[in-house]
């Protein structure tokens, strides 16, 4: 009888250990693939196209450290700001593994919402990503990134900051300073007839 129960004993024992290395095992796997992953474009680029249905397609291209929007010449500051947004992607969570029809439509997927960004190097894609909706404050959003269908929360405000139409990226225009107007007051004493003298 005692035999028996401290067989029982061990057997439950035994079980529990195995239970809990297993554990483990899923815990660690699980760790190792964490949903928490940043995309970084560790390369030079010198292109960065921006497409949606609310502001068309933006081309910024790079030539130096000066930046042409739609061919035009672009604002340094407001243009560097958009460099430095989509060079680097830090999210927080994988929200969906799914894509099409609800899941487009509930983070903002749609054709009519997202927007789609590709960054380039002489014709060489290096990213390509799609931003859905504003999640919480609007300082996240839903992404997708390179074609696949799980869909990230990601950190950033990269609607807001992406949000942008063509005119809003151009440098302004510096006016011209209009030309002095002629000094005509000698030309006209010059021209005065001269008065005859009567005494």
């Amino acid at each position: 009888m005692f035999t028996n129960k401290l067989m029982l004993r061990k057997t439950v024992l035994a079980c529990a250990v195995v239970v809990l290395a297993l554990i483990y095992v899923i815990q660690v796997i699980a760790g190792s693939r964490s949903s928490v992953k940043d995309f970084i474009i560790d390369k030079t680029y010198d292109t960065i196209e921006i497409a949606s249905a609310q502001n068309g397609t933006i081309t910024l291209k790079r030539y130096g450290d000066f930046w042409k929007v739609n061919d035009e010449e672009a604002d340094t500051g407001k243009a560097k700001l958009i460099s430095d947004a989509v060079r680097s992607l830090h999210t927080l969570s994988v929200i969906s593994k799914s894509s099409g029809g609800d899941v487009d439509e509930r983070y903002g997927f749609t054709d009519g919402s997202k927007i789609t960004v590709r960054v380039s190097d002489n014709g060489k894609e290096y990213l390509t990503f799609e931003v859905g909706k504003d999640a919480a404050n609007g300082q996240q959003n839903y992404i997708r990134v390179n074609g696949k269908s799980d869909t990230f929360l990601a950190s950033g405000a990269l609607r807001q900051k992406l949000s942008i139409k063509p005119d809003e990226l151009k440098a302004e225009k510096k006016e011209e300073a209009p030309a002095p107007a002629a000094d005509t007051s000698l030309e006209s004493e010059g021209s005065e007839t001269a008065q005859p003298n009567l005494l």
